[in-house]
C-alpha cells in the first residue's frame, strides 16, 4: 500500500481536543446568541418603561393643570362673594345708618 492512500487515524488526545475546541466554540456561539437576547430584551424593556415614564409624567402634569384651573377658579369664586359680601354690608349699614 501506499502512504498517501492509507489513513491515518489520530490519536485519542487529538480526538479529544477537537471535541474539546468543538465544545469551546459552541459555547461561544451559545454565550453570544444569550447575550444578544439579553441585550435585545434590556432594550426592549427600556423603551417600554420611557414610554411609560413619558405618560406618567404627561398625567402627572395634567393633573397640576387641573389642579392650578381649580385654584383659579375658587379663588375667582372667593373674591367675587367677598364683594358682593362687602356690598350687601355697606347697603345694610347705609339703611340702618341714622338720618
Amino acid at each position: 500500500m501506499n502512504e498517501a492512500t492509507v489513513r491515518q487515524i489520530p490519536p485519542a488526545t487529538t480526538l479529544t481536543m477537537r471535541a474539546i475546541d468543538a465544545v469551546d466554540r459552541a459555547h461561544a456561539r451559545a454565550a453570544s446568541a444569550i447575550h444578544a437576547v439579553r441585550s435585545d430584551l434590556i432594550a426592549t424593556l427600556e423603551r417600554r418603561l420611557e414610554r411609560a415614564e413619558q405618560l406618567a409624567s404627561t398625567a402627572i402634569d395634567r393633573a397640576r393643570k387641573g389642579v392650578k384651573r381649580a385654584d383659579v377658579a375658587s379663588a375667582d369664586a372667593v373674591n367675587r362673594t367677598q364683594g358682593v359680601v362687602g356690598r350687601a354690608l355697606d347697603k345694610a349699614r347705609a339703611s340702618r345708618a341714622p338720618s
